[in-house]
């Protein structure tokens, strides 16, 4: 067997090596959490940033005081 293979098990038998591995894990799953969740609300948040703009846009149209 190569040293890496034995390295790679001797790193997957010790505890803290599986306690990496769960965390890997446990990040990889958060990512792909974050990625649908972005996927389906995107089209949603980017119409209320898109509101905002558009107030705020209406809004500083009126600071410029060429009101009558």
């Amino acid at each position: 067997m190569s040293k890496l293979m034995q390295g790679i098990e001797r790193f997957w038998r010790e505890e803290e090596g599986a306690e990496t591995v769960e965390w890997i894990l446990v990040c990889g799953l958060m990512v792909a959490v974050f990625v649908v969740a972005y996927t389906a609300l995107s089209p949603q948040i980017e119409a209320v940033f898109t509101a905002i703009a558009n107030v705020l846009q209406g809004t500083a149209g009126d600071i410029g005081g060429g009101g009558a």
